[in-house]
């Protein structure tokens, strides 16, 4: 800084002065809290002094309005301009306005710039008041006989106005806050080691939590500024293996509740043989030090943060060193913070925290286990148009869950093949099979016949990732080709093979996937008919009087659909028996006799029969359904009680239908029925 025209041993008298004032006052090096403003007696005593010393009248004036809180007029120099209005004590950590003006008073003068280049250098100095400005402070503090102690009490505040006549006036400055921080004197509390999220094993290539604290500021916000983090390791020498970090971590990261507020390569750390450090030289290896400085890292008052030590691993660790323990702590006074009022402490007493051990480990191989449940894969009709291409029928749905580590999958192969014997090909069923993730396509492919009964497609380069415990669901369509002829009546399933899966671990290497899962049975038709089963319930009435027999009425609810554009006739007629013929065919589920009185079964639709009669009994009954709708049915018998305890079921074995309204019924339909049951019901007879 370019001083007014006066010697230098002149200044340093005025300011030495000053000093000795505020001395004499009791306001040398005091808290920037107690330090805030000075009397009017106290300002009068220090002009008097310097008038003592001879300081001329622009001298005075400007130690009078800097002390007053005022800006203050520069001396005439070259520069021109105004000093920095600073109405408090200022420190590292302090933020606002002032802290800008004072940087740029600071920037005037290349002894005392705070930095070349970048955040506070001359033209872009900021609001707040980190490590350089803390050292730029000191640096005009010993140069104007002030001691240097980094705080802009009163003694700077005079000795700023003693010289400031030579510098530039501050531009205009952006209003904002004073300080990010609220409340008065507080303090860190209730510093403890926290397990969450803190892992003794660290996989090659990962990012982990290795040590973790929970902090509380009490009485005011706190800022944390620096945080000093120390590891060894202390059985390395032991088996010969390595003692350098650098074989272990890249980098060390300070994080608090989730926020990175710095990060450190592990080549900037400070070593040493760790002599000063005796609670983690188990074998006086070396000790390697990182110190986070400046980092801004707020906790409100009351509120309690989780401070979190993360590491990244190299990628590869040798063999033999992935049991080498690392130890790591946040060692005594090892965090500094400042609190509303300005006042920075450090934290950390010598119990407060105790060391966490860790190690850098060959991550487990990968797994994938694949699966399918039956309820979403169940037998069931697919109806094709007669006339068009029939494009995306669900055909499989299946899951692949990743059990250890994370995994990427490349390539899935689905098989299909058909339930009887055919000469029909696949190719000249299906068109196209598509592989699904949710609702995103990851592929399509054509078919590829393997046999006359048999088709594989296989999805390659997916780059599917699955995380550890994750699990993906998949799903597999169709589209069928309109040759009608080859469809009708066609059988098949789809299957995934483990072995037709490929995928690597997060190591690259490959990961084996056993089982077999497949789909449900799918049959194609262009007509005829699908039944679906809805419900099944029992009812039962209690006998009245001994030796009277209790009875269940048992009921079987399902739809039929007419497939395409023909109408069907859905035969009425019930017979018993599995194997009886004609009408729909029920049993119990014993296949047995119960009771000996005649059941009689009764079926019902929802709109009635197609020849307008009421009776439910009577013969040769036929039901409508017109092609491409859907009525529902209802099938009612009830069987009384036969013997002591027995128990009895009922289900429904087939239905007759066809595309004439006549009597005898040509088709036969069962599929998928082994579901079209009741519960069992035991017990039936009173005596």
């Amino acid at each position: 800084m370019t001083l007014i025209t006066k010697s230098s041993t002149r200044l340093a008298a005025l300011v030495a002065g000053v000093a000795v004032a505020l001395a004499l006052m009791g306001a040398v090096a005091v808290a920037p809290a107690q330090a805030a403003g000075l009397s009017s007696s106290q300002i009068q005593a220090i002009v008097s002094l310097l008038a003592s010393f001879g300081a001329d009248s622009a001298t005075i004036a400007n130690v009078t309005a800097a002390l007053n809180g005022q800006a203050t007029p520069g001396s005439g120099s070259s520069n021109g301009g105004v000093c920095p209005v600073l109405t408090r004590s200022l420190q590292q950590g302090s933020s606002g306005a002032d802290v800008k003006s004072l940087q740029i008073f600071l920037n005037a003068s290349a002894d005392t710039r705070v930095s070349v280049s970048g955040a506070g250098s001359p033209g872009m100095e900021t609001t707040f008041f980190g490590p350089a400005t803390h050292a730029a402070v000191v640096k005009f503090q010993a140069k104007n006989n002030v001691s240097p102690i980094g705080v802009v009490g009163p003694a700077t505040r005079a000795a700023i106005a003693a010289v400031c006549g030579t510098v530039v006036t501050p531009g205009p400055v952006t209003p904002g806050p004073t300080s990010p921080l609220q409340g008065g004197e507080g303090q860190l509390n209730e510093i403890d080691n926290i397990s969450n999220d803190v892992e003794d094993e660290v996989d090659e290539g990962s990012e982990e939590n290795v040590f973790g604290a929970e902090i509380t500021a009490e009485d005011s916000d706190l800022m944390i500024e620096r945080v000093d983090v120390i590891f060894t390791a202390a059985d390395a020498t032991s088996g010969g293996d390595s003692e350098d970090l650098d074989d272990y971590i890249t980098e060390v990261a300070i994080v608090l509740d989730g926020k990175v507020l710095a990060t450190m390569d592990v080549d900037e750390a400070d070593e040493d043989d760790g002599s000063s450090l005796d609670d983690l030289t188990q074998n006086s290896n070396d000790v390697f030090s990182f110190r986070f400085s400046g980092l801004k890292g707020i906790i409100r008052e009351d509120d309690t943060a989780d401070l979190y030590v993360r590491v990244t691993a190299v990628n590869n660790v040798d063999s033999s060193e992935t049991d080498v323990d690392w130890h790591v702590t946040i060692p005594e006074d090892g965090i500094r913070a400042v609190d509303a009022a300005g006042i920075s402490d450090t934290y950390v007493g010598s119990s407060d925290l105790t060391e966490e051990v860790f190690n850098v480990v060959e991550p487990d191989a990968g797994d994938l286990d694949l699966s399918a449940s039956g309820a979403d894969n169940e037998d069931r009709i697919i109806s094709v148009s007669a006339d068009n291409d029939t494009n995306g029928e669900e055909v499989m749905i299946f899951t692949l869950e990743s059990n250890t580590g994370d995994n990427n999958v490349s390539d899935i192969r689905v098989n299909f093949s058909t339930t009887t014997a055919t000469t029909t090909s696949f190719t000249s069923v299906i068109n196209r099979v598509h592989l699904y993730q949710g609702s995103t396509k990851l592929g399509s492919e054509d078919i590829s016949a393997t046999s006359t009964g048999g088709g594989t497609v296989t999805f390659d380069n997916l780059d599917i990732d699955i995380d550890e415990d994750e699990e993906v669901e998949f799903r597999v369509e169709a589209d069928f080709n309109d040759e009608a002829d080859e469809r009708e009546g066609f059988t098949f399933y789809a299957y995934i093979q483990g072995s037709g899966i490929e995928a690597e671990d997060g190591e690259g290497d490959n990961v084996s996937v056993s089982g077999t899962v497949s789909g449900g049975d799918i049959e194609l038709r262009t007509s005829g008919i699908m039944a679906a089963f809805k419900s099944a319930d029992e009812v039962r009435t209690n006998g009245t009087i001994a030796g009277d027999a209790d009875a269940v009425d048992f009921t079987i609810k399902f739809s039929v659909t007419a497939v395409g554009d023909e109408d069907i006739y859905l035969d009425g007629d019930i017979v018993q028996g599995v194997n009886a013929t004609g009408g729909l065919a029920w049993a119990t589920t014993t296949d047995s006799s119960t009771g000996t009185s005649t059941y009689t079964g009764i079926l019902t639709a929802d709109n009635g029969y197609q020849n307008g009669e009421d009776t439910n009994i009577a013969a040769d009954k036929r039901f409508l359904i017109e092609g491409g709708e859907t009525r529902n049915f209802t099938f009612k018998v009830n069987i009384p009680a036969g013997t002591d305890n027995s128990a009895v079921g009922v289900r429904i074995v087939t239905l007759k239908w066809d595309t004439v309204d006549q009597d005898a019924m040509s088709n036969t339909y069962n599929f998928n029925m082994s579901d079209w049951t009741t519960d069992t019901v035991t017990g039936l007879y009173i005596r």
